[in-house]
């Protein structure tokens, strides 16, 4: 019974919240419950906004949710499974954005009816975030894991992040630490290369030294440094897509 009850009150504060986004997002589930161990469990979750396509995720499940219970207070540790994430892509043909074109990256957009082309219809991927919350200091740990389009790893070290209560005068004062960002391609990038050489009247070697020397131009000219062996990583990925991992460091 008490349970049916913080599963009823868990249903209306959900609701409450669902109705004041409402002009923004559509959000519908089929039911929303919690676990003996106190997690709270959403499935069947769907996201529809105007501007987007719909988003459908299997099941969302918080772990330890009674850490949001105490208010003015960062989780010091939470974990959150979101599996079965749903993207259908649209048959269109657009332009790159207008971002993308003033940087100079037209030539390596892909259109969604493009990616349709090359067989991938849709997005399938498994998240799960976690982070860890000691005085201070943040840890982040994120990993997307698809069926297809390979998996991506984010790890986040976040230095003087402050309680909830003086987020909003000291929130400018957070310092990245470190930030790391491993991909591993399912074939994507040998896939995608090939069809931008293709559609660029280029060898595939040829397009991927032009893509190579475009990166190394930008980043002189916004005076980015990286170390030399992100530069190395980068280019062996280019040229082998299969590993990219890219770590940054505050000094």
């Amino acid at each position: 019974g008490a349970k049916a009850y913080l599963d009823y009150q868990l249903r209306k504060q959900l609701d409450t919240w669902k109705n004041s986004v409402a002009d923004q997002v559509r959000i519908d589930y089929r039911e929303v419950k919690m676990s003996l161990l106190d997690a709270v469990i959403i499935d069947n979750l769907q996201l529809t906004t105007t501007n987007f396509v719909p988003v459908q995720i299997d099941q969302v499940t918080l772990d330890q949710a009674y850490q949001f219970y105490r208010p003015n207070r960062l989780p010091q540790q939470l974990s959150i499974a979101i599996q079965g994430v749903h993207i259908p892509i649209t048959d269109t043909t657009s332009s790159a954005p207008v971002l993308i074109t003033a940087l100079g990256y037209a030539p390596y957009y892909l259109s969604p009816s493009e990616w349709r082309a090359l067989g991938y219809t849709d997005f399938n991927a498994d998240l799960y975030l976690e982070t860890q919350f000691n005085q201070d200091k943040l840890h982040f740990v994120g990993t997307v894991a698809t069926d297809i389009w390979g998996d991506l790893v984010l790890l986040v070290d976040l230095n003087k992040v402050p309680a909830l209560e003086k987020w909003t005068t000291l929130a400018g004062q957070i310092q990245l630490a470190t930030l790391t960002i491993s991909y591993t391609s399912k074939n994507l990038i040998n896939r995608v290369f090939t069809r931008l050489a293709q559609r660029n009247t280029m060898t595939t070697d040829k397009f991927k030294q032009t893509l190579i020397n475009k990166i190394q131009s930008d980043l002189q000219q916004v005076q980015v440094a990286l170390e030399a062996s992100n530069q190395a990583s980068l280019q062996q990925f280019i040229q082998t897509p299969q590993t990219l991992t890219v770590q940054l460091q505050l000094n």
